[in-house]
C-alpha cells in the first residue's frame, strides 16, 4: 500500500519538478519547450511530454523565459527594416540558419561587372546590391543562393 502510494504521488508531482522554459518569437509566439543548448546561431529545444530534438534560428527568437528561475535571456534584438539605407542592418544568413523563419521572396539581380574588377570585390559588391534590394523591401535576413558572374540570386527572409 505505502508503495502504491508513493508511485501516485510522485507521478502526480512529477511535472512540477520539470524544465519548462517559454520561448518568445520577434513575430509574438510563445511556445513551451524544454531548452536543450544554444549552438552555431541555432537553439535546440523539445516539447514538454516528447523527447523529439527541435531546433529553431536565434534570429527568430527574442526572449528565453526560465519558469523555474524566474528568470529571462534576450537572444536577440528585432530587426527593423524602412527604408533602403538600412541595408547595413540585414544579416546573410546560411540555409541551416533559418528555421522558425519565413519565406518571403527571391530577389534576382543582373550581375553588373566592370572590366578589370576582382572577383572578391565584385562578390562584395552584388552582395552589397542584394542586401540593398532586400532593404528596399524590407526583409531583415537574406539568404544567397546563387553569386557568380551569370547570377545573382537570394532568398529573403522574414520574421
Amino acid at each position: 500500500m505505502k508503495k502504491t502510494l508513493v508511485l501516485i504521488l510522485l507521478s502526480i508531482s512529477a511535472p512540477f519538478f520539470g524544465q519548462t522554459d517559454e520561448i518568445v518569437k520577434h513575430n509574438g509566439e510563445k511556445t513551451e519547450v524544454n531548452f536543450i543548448k544554444t549552438e552555431n546561431s541555432i537553439i535546440y529545444y523539445s516539447l514538454p511530454g516528447n523527447f523529439e530534438e527541435k531546433k529553431i534560428s536565434k534570429y527568430a527568437v527574442a526572449l528565453l523565459n526560465s519558469k523555474s528561475k524566474k528568470s529571462s535571456q534576450i537572444i536577440t534584438e528585432k530587426i527593423q527594416i524602412s527604408t533602403k539605407s538600412d541595408s547595413k542592418k540585414i544579416i546573410v544568413l546560411k540555409p541551416s540558419e533559418t528555421f522558425g523563419l519565413e519565406k518571403a521572396d527571391i530577389i534576382n539581380l543582373f550581375p553588373a561587372l566592370t572590366k578589370g574588377q576582382t572577383a572578391q570585390l565584385a562578390k562584395e559588391l552584388a552582395e552589397k546590391r542584394l542586401k540593398e534590394k532586400a532593404a528596399a523591401k524590407g526583409y531583415p535576413f537574406i539568404v544567397i543562393e546563387a553569386n557568380n558572374q551569370n547570377e545573382l540570386k537570394a532568398t529573403a527572409y522574414k520574421y
